[in-house]
């Protein structure tokens, strides 16, 4: 399965990664979110219970970020396993970029189930999985747009210069050591 979109978010990119990868953002946006829980800078453990193709069960799943460029892009390795023996697996690739005074996330899921729901056929899992997404971006934008814009951090500053290359004092020094050197061995050698 296979489902490929963009949606526009009414806020800045930095404020909009920031919220996609704050657990308390998605466990208020993710339809039928019980609990998002950070692991680690680039896990997390969700619980859910949801009623997809008619099965009704809760969820225990772990989404793991890679190719992580903070503020532009990301993959997402995801996991889920529910108690009536319903699995689904899969990947998204994550985009987010500038436009229209907000910024448009892009993103392509594509998705393997096992189990029950794997009975049901693509056809309807797609739709399901649509259904998903377009709730979660509904409570998302809606979540963003009632935030205030905030400006980008500033870039973080530009280290110190170091070294002889960057500093004309060292080399007038370097210079005068070696003028030194050659005069003390031409006139006194």
């Amino acid at each position: 399965m296979r489902i490929a979109d963009a949606q526009w978010i009414p806020s800045t990119q930095h404020q909009t990664w920031d919220a996609l990868t704050d657990p308390a953002v998605l466990q208020r946006c993710i339809p039928g979110c019980v609990e998002v829980s950070r692991l680690s800078p680039t896990e997390y453990a969700v619980k859910l219970h949801a009623k997809v193709a008619g099965i009704d069960t809760d969820y225990d799943g772990e989404i793991l970020m890679s190719d992580v460029d903070p503020h532009n892009s990301c993959t997402l390795v995801f996991e889920g396993k529910g108690r009536a023996a319903c699995l689904a697996i899969g990947t998204a690739q994550i985009n987010l970029s500038t436009k229209d005074q907000g910024t448009r996330v892009a993103y392509t899921v594509a998705c393997m189930t096992g189990g029950k729901l794997a009975e049901y056929g693509e056809g309807m899992l797609l739709k399901a999985g649509d259904k998903i997404i377009q709730k979660f971006f509904a409570a998302f934008i809606d979540y963003m747009a009632a935030q205030p814009r905030l400006a980008p951090p500033p870039p973080p500053p530009e280290p110190e210069p170091r070294g002889l290359s960057n500093s004309r004092w060292s080399w007038i020094v370097v210079v005068l050591v070696i003028a030194v050197f050659w005069g003390y061995h031409a006139f006194y050698k």
